[in-house]
């Protein structure tokens, strides 16, 4: 069962990069691959080493900065694009991962301040 257990969540990491830009809530993630949600939490932290819903706010910034570094969308454009729920939100989550704002982050990385 432990096999196919890792299989269904590995699985669910793949559903979620597919999916970031979508509200998504563990308790239907858990669902998903039929466990209880403190079960599949548990398991997902002892795979990963992070919560569920750390691994998703990861992988939507990630896209996000993909998005602010190739792309001239607006700010707004990319919080939806990405699966946040406002800019002001994504913005406040963006500077506590990158010490910067999304703004100068662009920026910065169009100065040739920040490498890839």
């Amino acid at each position: 069962p432990q096999n196919t257990e890792e299989a269904s969540i590995h699985s669910i990491t793949e559903y979620i990069d597919a999916h970031a830009q979508e509200p998504l809530k563990v308790e239907d993630l858990a669902r998903m691959c039929n466990m209880s949600y403190s079960y599949f939490a548990k398991s997902f932290r002892e795979l990963y080493g992070q919560s569920c819903k750390k691994y998703i706010e990861f992988i939507r910034l990630c896209k996000a900065e993909d998005l602010l570094l190739f792309t001239n969308l607006d700010l707004n454009y990319i919080s939806q694009e990405t699966g946040f729920s406002d800019a002001n939100y994504f913005t406040k989550v963006f500077k506590k991962k990158t010490g910067m704002t999304p703004r100068e982050y662009r920026q910065r990385w169009k100065n040739g301040d920040i490498e890839e």
